[in-house]
């Protein structure tokens, strides 16, 4: 059964979100190396959910190797692996007895 002028509905909602999902990528622009950065770093579980110290260090280093490059996912305001949002931000090195 067609309930009447949900069709309507269904095609105004596709458009209202490809316009929002458009707009929100619009300011994405991919790097010179982006297609390696992606796999090291946006993909990886290195730089993506470990924990360890070594992890955080080795995606640093990366994102050196890399700059200028961003993961697409990331939030427009992090512009880098260390910027807002970071996983492990104030837990290694800059917390605890050693870091007064």
């Amino acid at each position: 059964i067609l309930v009447q002028g949900l069709p309507m509905k269904v095609a105004a909602a596709a458009i209202l979100a490809s316009v929002f999902v458009s707009g929100v990528l619009a300011n994405f622009e991919a790097c010179k190396s982006q297609a390696t950065f992606d796999v090291r770093m946006c993909k990886s579980h290195m730089c993506g959910d470990c924990t360890l110290a070594w992890c955080m260090e080795s995606c640093q280093k990366l994102q050196e190797e890399h700059s200028g490059c961003r993961c697409e996912d990331w939030p427009e305001a992090r512009k880098s692996y260390s910027g807002e949002g970071m996983k492990g931000a104030g837990t290694y090195g800059d917390v605890g007895d050693y870091s007064k």
